[in-house]
């Protein structure tokens, strides 16, 4: 048994179909056997990334054969050379014929020579793509670098389109790019305008805060019984320290319990 995969590209103007590069996989599997059902890993792997390398390329090629043409005169512009552009994907690294071209004459001077004009280089400033980035970034999130890099290549052709210091260094882009949109957003809001001068304390050094709930570890009793006790602490230049407490609980026992631990006495369980 034989399955042949061909490339065939069909224009979206009209029916007519051309052919492509030709065949881009052919699997053989015995006959009247189940041994090998279906595609394995590296199948998968060697079809997708030939299929993606295939619709690139048309995709690039119809594109370049709408900007060999002046956009102000429409006079055809000379080829120059040809480079090789590449492209990182999901489904692996796609190399591309990039030509250049010299600009129109229309676009130059007499005191201004012509410049060497690079559509594809120009129009791809970024040479991976969102879906790839988007795999990095979500993998790398749950997993090591390492292990984020060796999963996604186990599964997707990637085995020369990543790597673990990329990935690295793309997760660091990426929070650059989160928090200047956090500081830009935090820019927008909308400002307090004070009616009078804002005063400085120069008499307060540090004021800190902080809060615990004691649980109620009685199963059967009611759960409102638990206790919030609030404690703070405020350090001051020319004074000793202040400390201050509150609770919930407004019985006595509970604000005697909780005055002497904040006090520094000898504490004792509370009884909630």
């Amino acid at each position: 048994m034989r399955l042949i995969i061909e490339a065939r590209l069909a224009d979206g103007d009209s029916a007519t179909t051309e052919e492509g590069d030709g065949v881009l996989a052919v699997i053989e599997r015995p006959d009247r056997s189940l041994a090998e059902l279906g595609l394995t890993l590296a199948e998968g792997r060697s079809i997708l990334a030939k299929v993606q390398a295939e619709l690139i390329s048309k995709q690039v090629q119809c594109w370049i054969s709408g900007q060999i043409h002046c956009q102000s005169c429409g006079a055809a512009l000379r080829h120059k050379d040809s480079r090789s552009t590449v492209l990182r994907t999901v489904y692996g690294k796609v190399t591309m014929k990039s030509p250049r071209l010299w600009s129109c004459a229309c676009q130059g001077t007499l005191q201004t020579e012509q410049r060497v004009v690079h559509p594809l280089s120009k129009a791809l400033t970024r040479r991976v793509t969102p879906e790839l980035e988007y795999l990095e970034a979500k993998w790398a999130a749950h997993l090591p670098y390492r292990q984020a890099t060796a999963m996604l290549k186990e599964v997707l052709p990637l085995e020369k389109g990543i790597s673990s210091s990329g990935i690295r260094d793309r997760i660091l882009d990426l929070g650059k790019q989160l928090d200047a949109d956090i500081e830009r957003d935090i820019a927008q809001l909308p400002q307090s305008v004070a009616d009078e001068q804002v005063r400085e304390c120069s008499h307060v050094a540090a004021v800190s805060v902080d809060s615990a709930w004691l649980r109620n570890c009685d199963p059967g009793r009611d759960p409102g019984r638990h206790v919030n006790i609030v404690a703070g602490r405020a350090t001051f230049t020319d004074v000793p320290q202040n400390c201050m407490r509150m609770c919930t609980r407004r019985s006595r026992r509970l604000q005697r319990d909780s005055t002497n631990f904040f006090a520094g006495l000898v504490w004792r369980p509370m009884s909630v």
